[in-house]
């Protein structure tokens, strides 16, 4: 007996969830308002708690965001700022993790990366030219990486989020 044929679900047949989980996204000084767009999405389809756009980043409304959040700029709570040390400062003082998703000397692998659970996360992605500044490094608990294994030494900015929160999403179950 063969089994069922596979079927992709109707949207309406995919069950919903209401979890949050405690990870606030910062964006400082992105450029590109369709990345902005694709983490709209990443925080909406993870259950993300926020997002904060900083300094020079593209914000709502915008069409390029909005045409790649596909209406997820309703659904996620998001927030701009215009010092991101100050609000990585102020955030620390509340008792959060700032987690600076970058390669650096210290940064640990997200495959062995161990999250502590016990307080609430904010994973800073820099720039897509330039990465995490000095500046906002240096307010970064620790600093967290995807392995790369090809020639190039980095991804797409709101590509590596996505692999990043789903890995950590996971410590999170």
């Amino acid at each position: 007996m063969r089994p069922a044929p596979i079927r992709q679900l109707t949207h309406r047949e995919i069950e919903r969830s209401t979890r949050r989980y405690p990870i606030t996204l910062l964006c400082p000084d992105w450029r590109d308002p369709r990345n902005v767009g694709s983490v709209f999405r990443l925080a909406d389809a993870a259950g993300l708690e926020k997002i904060v756009l900083a300094g020079s980043t593209p914000q709502p409304p915008h069409p390029k965001i909005a045409r790649t959040a596909r209406s997820t700029v309703r659904a996620v709570p998001y927030a701009t700022v215009t010092d991101t040390l100050a609000y990585l400062r102020q955030e620390r003082g509340a008792g959060r993790l700032i987690l600076g998703l970058e390669l650096t000397a210290t940064s640990e692998s997200l495959f062995t990366y161990r999250l502590p659970t016990d307080r609430d996360i904010i994973l800073v992605a820099g720039t897509e030219v330039g990465g995490i500044s000095e500046a906002v490094l240096a307010e970064c608990d620790a600093t967290v990486h995807l392995p790369m294994h090809g020639q190039n030494t980095s991804m797409n900015v709101a590509t590596a989020l996505s692999a990043a929160v789903y890995l950590l999403l996971m410590q999170l179950q």
